[in-house]
């Protein structure tokens, strides 16, 4: 019985990792927010265009300071956290110019993450001017990101 449990996730994750790696390859799920990490210049500021941002110590405060912004804290190494981004991906399009959509590598930053109490990832926190409002831990899905920030918004 253990061992049937044991199998069955194993071919649920990678039978989503080779899901993954297909719509990767035909275009179809695009990880821009690479642009941004490559470059230092783009870090430092958040453009309304760019869907998801890499945020660092030296802009993290001020750019959850306004409006309502959803951080996905994550490691490059974090298998979970490689299924999660392309998700996010699509929900910086659904919420687009009503959300921001970010990014902090906790092995980078380890000190926002520690401000945050951040103990396990992927963890996602939803921020409305500057202040927590909701947090996801583990992967979650693209309609239940989606409606939190409706939800968060409606209530403006």
């Amino acid at each position: 019985m253990v061992r049937k449990s044991k199998s069955t996730v194993f071919a649920v994750s990678l039978a989503a990792a080779v899901i993954l790696l297909a719509l990767a390859r035909s275009g179809i799920v695009q990880n821009r927010s690479s642009d941004v990490a490559a470059d230092p210049a783009k870090q430092n500021s958040i453009d309304d265009g760019e869907l998801m941002v890499s945020l660092n110590a030296d802009n993290f405060s001020a750019s959850i300071a306004e409006g309502v912004t959803l951080v996905d804290f994550y490691a490059p190494w974090c298998g979970p956290c490689k299924m999660q981004g392309p998700i996010l991906e699509q929900v910086a399009e659904s919420v687009r110019g009503r959300a921001k959509i970010a990014k902090v590598n906790v092995d980078d930053v380890g000190s926002i993450a520690g401000q945050f109490a951040v103990q396990s990832i992927p963890t996602l926190v939803l921020f409305k001017d500057g202040s927590e409002v909701r947090r996801f831990v583990g992967i979650q899905s693209h309609d239940t990101l989606v409606e939190a920030i409706d939800k968060l918004k409606q209530g403006s």
